[in-house]
């Protein structure tokens, strides 16, 4: 975790007074440096944090993607931050939260650059095939006793979003350059992270914090359009197994609908996709 003296990198007073958003960063806790910024907040969450609560960080030292992954987030040079949801959805629908924030990153990302973004299953957006931002989306749900009965509900997610803003290709691992791109690349210009991540956070209210109940299903339909992957033969990689059908669908939880050989539909909520060669 950052040291508590060191001076943010963006002063929160400052940064707060600037935010036109209702919810979403009414508490904000800005890092200069944390190891992740998804670990410290599921800590303040499990101990009740408000819905829209969210940390930012100039770096993180140990920042993750899915599958525990790391996550390069190198100080002065992209977004990094986590907040919290503890949204009125059925349970089966919460693995629909990462597209749905995909698809406004996505869209944000692209009034900026004035280029399009793609949205790859389940948590990736893409430009020219090469990776701008992950997205992580970690879930407590717990046991209750609902009208007398054992039930799970949903306690929070805590998401977490990770976008290379102003990297050059020498700032990634030599391992990542291929596939990995940030905006200043796409553009050939350093981009102002602070108006980046302002107008971000107005369209994710927007999106996540007004009625979530009825703009997901809008949000999931913006998800196929950005996604070029539908409609065609994909592999999908689930541990040691292989599964290979057409890119068809994808659920109200946003689960992968393939098409088999056999002509069977099935859905998958896990695993890395990659189109069939």
């Amino acid at each position: 975790m950052s040291r508590r003296t060191e001076k943010p990198f963006w002063d929160p007073d400052a940064l707060r007074a600037q935010l036109n958003t209702a919810v979403l960063g009414k508490r904000l806790i800005v890092f200069n440096r944390i190891t992740s910024t998804n670990d410290f907040l599921k800590r303040l969450a499990r101990r009740g944090a408000e819905t829209g609560t969210l940390v930012l960080a100039d770096q993180q030292t140990a920042g993750r993607g899915r599958l525990g992954r790391l996550w390069q987030s190198p100080p002065e040079a992209g977004l990094w931050f986590s907040f919290v949801l503890r949204p009125h959805l059925r349970l089966e629908q919460i693995g629909a939260l990462p597209l749905a924030i995909a698809v406004i990153v996505a869209e944000t990302l692209s009034a900026f650059c004035h280029t399009e973004f793609a949205v790859k299953w389940p948590n990736d957006i893409l430009w020219n095939q090469c990776k701008v931002c992950g997205i992580l989306c970690e879930t407590q749900i717990s046991p209750a006793l609902l009208s007398g009965e054992s039930s799970n509900q949903l306690e929070y997610v805590v998401a977490g979003v990770g976008i290379n803003v102003n990297q050059q290709p020498s700032d990634f691992p030599a391992e990542l350059r291929a596939r990995a791109i940030s905006l200043a690349m796409i553009t050939g210009q350093l981009l102002p992270r602070q108006d980046v991540f302002l107008e971000l956070l107005h369209r994710l209210e927007t999106g996540l914090f007004t009625n979530l109940t009825e703009t997901l299903p809008t949000l999931l339909l913006r998800w196929r359009a950005l996604c070029p992957d539908l409609g065609k033969p994909v592999v999908l990689q689930q541990a040691q197994e292989m599964i290979r059908g057409v890119f068809v669908n994808i659920g109200s939880g946003g689960e992968l609908v393939l098409r088999l050989a056999d002509g069977q539909r099935k859905m998958f909520s896990a695993g890395e996709v990659a189109i069939a060669k």
